[in-house]
């Protein structure tokens, strides 16, 4: 058994490409293609009518939209701004940066507004900052090739998806048996 696509990101230089070029539905369906079943979209400075059209290109072609909140302490964010900010996605992901400069209450607090799926993303020195309850789905970035191995364990440990980077740990996908995995940042078909 292969292991099986989750999802892929979408960079805010990506998404303006794409939407300036009307092909959000061709990215979208390229995405789908390749079997994925999220698309993560970093929609910081992009325009409202542009992030409602890259969630409602995402859904066309059957993806999950998750808006990633991208770095929300160097904005200053307060949690219900992170809940705006996810207004036009079917779920919000928050990364190793939340969790590196918010608290767990923080987090409770952004649980108790969302009224939707939250997912989680830590890097692997995170692990005991993983709230006990509450992250719909959790990934572990795996994205150095040195310490692959024991992130992949403790991916295992944690029941969660793995998340590849393109540039250093992508060609390691033969070696994740039937995990489900995360590519950081979308490549293309």
């Amino acid at each position: 058994m292969q292991a099986a696509p989750n999802g892929t990101w979408l960079s805010q230089p990506q998404i303006w490409y794409y939407a300036s070029r009307q092909s959000l539905d061709s990215v979208m369906a390229d995405i789908w293609g390749s079997d994925f079943k999220v698309v993560f979209l970093d929609v910081r400075k992009v325009s409202e009518a542009m992030q409602r059209e890259a969630a409602q290109a995402a859904r066309r072609q059957g993806l999950m939209p998750v808006v990633w909140v991208q770095s929300p302490q160097y904005r200053g964010m307060r949690i219900d701004e992170l809940v705006a900010e996810a207004r036009h996605g079917d779920t919000i992901q928050v990364d190793d940066h939340f969790f590196a400069h918010y608290s767990l209450e923080d987090f409770y607090l952004l649980r108790q507004l969302y009224p939707k799926p939250i997912f989680c993303s830590i890097q692997p020195f995170q692990a005991s900052q993983v709230p006990t309850a509450g992250c719909n789905q959790l990934d572990v970035q795996c994205y150095s090739a040195k310490q692959f191995q024991p992130c992949l364990k403790l991916a295992d440990r944690l029941g969660a998806v793995v998340s590849l980077s393109s540039e250093n740990t992508l060609q390691y996908r033969s070696q994740l048996g039937e995990r489900s995995f995360n590519t950081f940042l979308w490549q293309g078909p």
